[in-house]
């Protein structure tokens, strides 16, 4: 078999890798074995990101229901008492996240008040490339933090799936040097696709015959595929012990996807998904309400799901929105791109309750909420205090962490 002929079947068929999820990262690196290292993964930990896309309204999700000034600016839509579960004198949360009403109830669920950045970008793209990447927002940066957090941590000896994304794109925050992460929609679609007439399969298979030595080109390919083929396995093995279950609409739940991927042992330390819709410009009210309703209902069942499952002491999740909305309503009686809102944390580790400062409504940016939290702080008190792994290389900077995990 002439040494041309494998690399053009390989670079072909790496758009197949790609259509499945594979990252073109973990295409260019020469990676084997299947052990995931301990380094940089405290006790099998998981941590599970859920990014509510769109920019989520943080006053109609924690209402500042005593501040007369959040119904002044808000003449209809601001929530009134009917619409209220309310957890102290000042605070409430939409009568739609009941799932969340009882986790906060149970003590798994912390909330941080105000989270933003220095010198808010209000474009979806621009905000949520620095969320993803963790920069300031006058730099650009190439990777994203989760892709340097499993730089840093990750051994050659580790699978792609060390990440995996349960949505249809690849999400920025994995990005790096190593190309750890791998995306699909559906685990149960998540694998090896041959070309026509089987041909590269049958190429990747002689290929993977014997070993080439003498041949660091071959020897190179025969490395990646076979680690491409054990990941894909490892995934759709790991899915068929998943029990999927549909949501409202039909569709699995992609957290009762993860619940099934992590009691099926695969070896991923963090997951990461995306719920869509928060764009709430015009008629919010009910938009609102159902895509909270769906989400606190997801999440309370995860959680549920986990605890039946004896697995909740190893799993910390983690929900943000690229941004909050503006604090008045305007005249399509919905709310446009803001700043701050609230982050929340979910797990029998976090420490529950209200974290930071309370949203000031007196005292605004023309307009916006003033943040008062950096969002690096809770990503770096999950490196420090979950993964207890050294902050500082992954967000390229020192932050403060805060008592959120204990």
């Amino acid at each position: 078999m002439h040494i041309a002929m494998n690399r053009r079947q390989f670079l072909k068929s790496s758009a197949l890798f790609s259509s499945i999820g594979l990252a073109p990262a973990f295409l260019t690196q020469s990676v084997s074995g299947a052990t995931l290292p301990v380094d940089g993964f405290k006790d099998d930990r998981v941590l599970v990101v859920v990014q509510l896309s769109g920019g989520n309204d943080g006053l109609n999700t924690v209402v500042p229901y005593s501040n007369d000034e959040y119904y002044r600016s808000r003449p209809s839509i601001g929530l009134k008492e009917d619409r209220l579960l309310k957890f102290n004198d000042d605070l409430a949360f939409n009568d739609r996240l009941k799932g969340l009403m009882r986790l906060y109830d149970d003590g798994k669920l912390g909330l941080v008040q105000n989270v933003g950045y220095p010198n808010p970008d209000r474009s979806h793209f621009r905000s949520m490339e620095i969320w993803h990447t963790a920069s300031d927002s006058d730099a650009f940066v190439g990777s994203g933090w989760i892709g340097r957090y499993f730089d840093n941590t990750c051994s050659g000896r580790a699978r792609p799936q060390a990440g995996v994304a349960i949505m249809k794109e690849r999400p920025q925050a994995f990005d790096g040097e190593k190309g750890f992460g791998v995306v699909f929609d559906r685990p149960e679609q998540f694998g090896w696709r041959e070309g026509k007439g089987g041909d590269t399969v049958d190429a990747f298979t002689q290929l993977n015959e014997k070993k080439h030595a003498d041949n660091p080109t071959l020897d190179f390919l025969q490395h990646t595929t076979s680690n491409a083929i054990m990941s894909s396995r490892e995934v759709r093995e790991a899915a068929d012990r998943a029990g999927h279950e549909p949501n409202r609409r039909g569709r699995p739940d992609p957290l009762q996807t993860i619940a099934g991927l992590i009691k099926g042992d695969l070896a991923t330390r963090i997951f990461y998904v995306s719920m869509g819709g928060y764009d709430t410009h015009a008629g919010q009210l009910g938009k609102h309400d159902t895509l909270l309703s769906n989400f606190s209902d997801s999440l309370a069942k995860f959680q549920e799901t986990l605890e039946k499952e004896g697995l909740a002491d190893r799993v910390l999740t983690m929900v943000f929105s690229e941004f909050g909305r503006r604090v008045g309503q305007n005249a399509s009686g919905g709310t446009d791109h803001g700043t701050a809102a609230p982050m929340f944390l979910v797990g029998s580790n976090v420490r529950p309750g209200l974290h930071g400062s309370m949203p000031d409504l007196n005292d605004l940016d023309k307009g916006d909420l003033k943040y008062k939290t950096d969002f690096r702080s809770v990503y770096a008190t999950v490196l420090e205090d979950w993964f207890e792994t050294d902050s500082t290389g992954v967000l390229q900077q020192r932050f403060d962490t805060l008592p959120l995990i204990g």
